[in-house]
């Protein structure tokens, strides 16, 4: 059952989240940059499938790693330099609907494929998503991405940005006082990606700023923020990823195995061939 969502794909509930990459190895911008820094392992085993020429376009796969979400990384672009083409877009979905349940996947989140950095058409990507999941038995939520507020995790580290009696996390990074001065006269900020668009706030800082702050926003418990019902969400999706994470042994790479058996990287235990 196809559900549309404003939110995005980190906020959505779901055993499964889609990140949107290209072929060469790069996570540069949107959707792709955020789960880069959220999830440092699945960028380097990406990384790593890149050099082996094992990313196309048309054949998603799947990364499942201990504590976070499983991640379906969809090649939507052959380089990140030039633009998707829906035909990509239709096989990789094509593909995916042929083997999700082979994967194991109860639950997902899309994100509009191939449209943000991609230059699609929304209406063009949403009706091949909806002709080609329309009899899929598992629920799939398209995720807008349109909310004016921050929420979730990335909800508490605006917060923490917004903050300006307490701006521990200026001093902690070294942030130049010029650039603080301009960050701090532009708050407060609704989503956490209007940092970047701050004068002086180049990509180096932006990565520092937010991967401190995703440091501290998911332990939930710091002395500097707590929140009741962030700690509680925190602990349910846990409890729904570790429940994930033993459903199987298909394309896992997980810090859990014991090193022997960590060996066989995920280019050798692909979900879907």
């Amino acid at each position: 059952m196809i559900k549309y969502t404003d939110t995005t794909v980190f906020n959505a509930g779901v055993q499964t989240i889609v990140n949107t990459v290209n072929s060469v190895g790069v996570m540069g911008a949107g959707l792709a940059l955020e789960c880069q820094l959220r999830f440092p392992e699945m960028y380097q085993d990406y990384v790593e499938r890149c050099k082996q020429k094992a990313v196309k376009v048309g054949r998603p796969y799947l990364y499942r790693g201990y504590g976070t979400p499983w991640i379906m990384n969809f090649p939507t672009k052959s380089h990140w330099k030039y633009p998707s083409k829906i035909e990509w877009i239709q096989q990789g979905l094509y593909y995916f609907k042929q083997n999700y349940d082979r994967g194991g996947i109860t639950s997902i989140a899309f994100p509009k494929l191939g449209c943000e950095n991609g230059g699609l058409n929304w209406d063009d990507v949403k009706a091949v998503i909806e002709v080609t999941l329309q009899d899929i038995n598992i629920d799939v939520y398209i995720c807008l991405d349109q909310e004016s507020e921050a929420s979730g995790i990335e909800g508490i580290m605006t917060d923490l940005v917004n903050n300006k009696q307490d701006c521990f996390w200026i001093s902690a990074l070294g942030i130049r006082e010029d650039i603080a001065t301009k960050i701090l006269n532009s708050l407060p900020i609704r989503r956490f990606r209007e940092l970047r668009k701050i004068s002086g706030v180049g990509k180096q800082t932006y990565n520092e700023v937010f991967k401190f702050l995703y440091s501290i926003a998911v332990k939930g418990d710091s002395e500097v923020y707590q929140d009741t019902d962030a700690l509680e969400k925190n602990k349910s999706k846990k409890i729904m990823r570790d429940a994930a994470n033993n459903t199987g042994e298909l394309d896992v790479k997980s810090s859990q195995k014991p090193k022997a058996q960590t060996q066989k990287t995920q280019l050798e235990l692909d979900l879907f061939y």
